[in-house]
């Protein structure tokens, strides 16, 4: 699901009601981040239908922006009412396991 940037009565919006939203973004982007990953859904399209998981990762890229921008903007109406603006971890890159890691020719 793609959020909207911008809802109706975000003003009006209490600091704690938009810190609730905003960390509702976080976790919203966090999920979406997870989708592009090897989830099972994902594996059964690669398997069954390839061009499928194309769509899902650019769906997941979509919703991304979506709530980063949605974060973008609770952050300023924040700002304006000087209401502190939750501290968000960022999300651990990826690794890549041992046995996955390229060797080197002996």
């Amino acid at each position: 699901t793609v959020v909207q940037s911008v809802k109706p009565g975000d003003s009006g919006l209490a600091c704690a009601q938009l810190q609730n939203e905003f960390s509702d973004m976080q976790r919203f982007r966090d999920e979406a981040d997870r989708e592009k990953g090897l989830t099972g859904g994902n594996i059964a399209r690669a398997l069954f239908f390839w061009p499928a998981i194309l769509g899902s990762f650019s769906n997941a890229n979509e919703a991304i922006a979506a709530a980063d921008t949605r974060k973008v903007h609770l952050a300023n109406l924040m700002s304006q009412k000087n209401c502190p603006i939750p501290n968000v971890a960022p999300i651990p890159p990826r690794t890549v396991s041992p046995a996955s890691s390229e060797r080197k020719p002996e």
